[in-house]
């Protein structure tokens, strides 16, 4: 019997999380998940969208459907660079908008021991930049690094992975059968983290636009340098703390700029330890659930008070 495996993606995470911190129940809410379709609403309910995919996604096209975003109470967005994408693409209302970002249990920072090899790491899914990395990594072309790659498609589910497996093997394989590249595939986010704190560099060329980029809380939390492009929300995730590289024409060109800033944090990664304990501290207070959870209450109980409530089908 082939064992079924659920998804943990990013937002799987969120719910998760955020569901054994709160009983929706006790303010009469149904929270749904991303999905804007009507079949997703309950009538007498609080209806809340909680927002995590990119505006251009099919699963949020039911945006455009007036009779859904009536029904919906509130829509919490995980950056405000989502937020304002989905304002202009579907010109919907703000009053009822707000902005809760993702959250993470503290991490621990973990100074790195002088004299071992420089780990960079990679822990998303594939199509987020995987091609890139290992593009610059071959341009890099020194022996005092190594790349570990946390990636699969097992993390979106059996279901996903026996349809899309496929298609990111040959990349798996390339991963798996470079020099110095170290390829673990799928590992339960307790170990991913564990890793995230021996590793010294969070290298994240991603080609994909994030609304709020787990992966790099999560790296910027265990003190990882934070190196990725000015896409999306990564630089709103990152605040002060991620190096951004700008964007080019095509994959070659990209590799090589994101290869040429990416050999520039390796040589100077010993003179910001200071910089990463800062930074550390900075995700671990500002992503934490405690944070988090005290803007969800103090949303939970403004909707439940309000008089303008959107919970029926009229």
């Amino acid at each position: 019997m082939t064992n079924i495996i659920p998804p943990k993606g990013g937002s799987d995470i969120m719910e998760e999380g955020l569901r054994k911190r709160i009983n929706f129940d006790d303010y009469n809410a149904h929270l749904i998940l991303s999905r804007c379709t009507e079949d997703q609403i309950v009538d007498g309910k609080i209806n809340i969208l909680w927002q995590h995919l990119n505006y251009n996604e099919p699963l949020t096209q039911g945006m455009l459907n007036k009779f859904f975003t009536r029904a919906i109470d509130a829509f919490v967005y995980v950056s405000h660079w989502q937020h304002e994408k989905f304002r202009y693409v579907y010109h919907i209302p703000v009053d009822n908008a707000y902005v809760i970002k993702n959250a993470i249990d503290p991490i621990e920072y973990i100074p790195r021991s002088k004299g071992e090899k420089i780990r960079l790491i990679y822990t998303s899914a594939p199509f987020r930049g995987l091609d890139i990395l290992l593009d610059a990594f071959d341009l890099l072309k020194r022996d005092d690094i190594e790349l570990h790659v946390y990636s699969s498609t097992i993390v979106y589910g059996s279901g996903y992975d026996a349809h899309h497996g496929a298609t990111y093997a040959p990349l798996f394989e390339r991963a798996a059968n470079t020099p110095g590249v170290i390829y673990h595939g799928y590992a339960p986010n307790s170990e991913v983290i564990k890793a995230l704190q021996q590793a010294h560099i969070f290298a994240y060329p991603s080609m994909f636009e994030e609304t709020c980029c787990l992966a790099m809380i999560e790296a910027g939390a265990a003190g990882c340098a934070l190196v990725g492009h000015n896409l999306g929300a990564l630089a709103e995730t990152g605040s002060e703390f991620a190096t951004l590289v700008p964007i080019r024409i095509d994959n070659t060109r990209i590799a090589q700029k994101y290869a040429e800033v990416l050999n520039s944090t390796i040589n100077c990664y010993w003179e910001n330890e200071k910089w990463r304990q800062n930074q550390s501290e900075f995700f671990n207070n500002f992503y934490s659930w405690d944070a988090k959870v005290k803007q969800w209450h103090s949303l939970l109980e403004e909707i439940s008070l309000s008089p303008f409530k959107r919970n029926s089908r009229i």
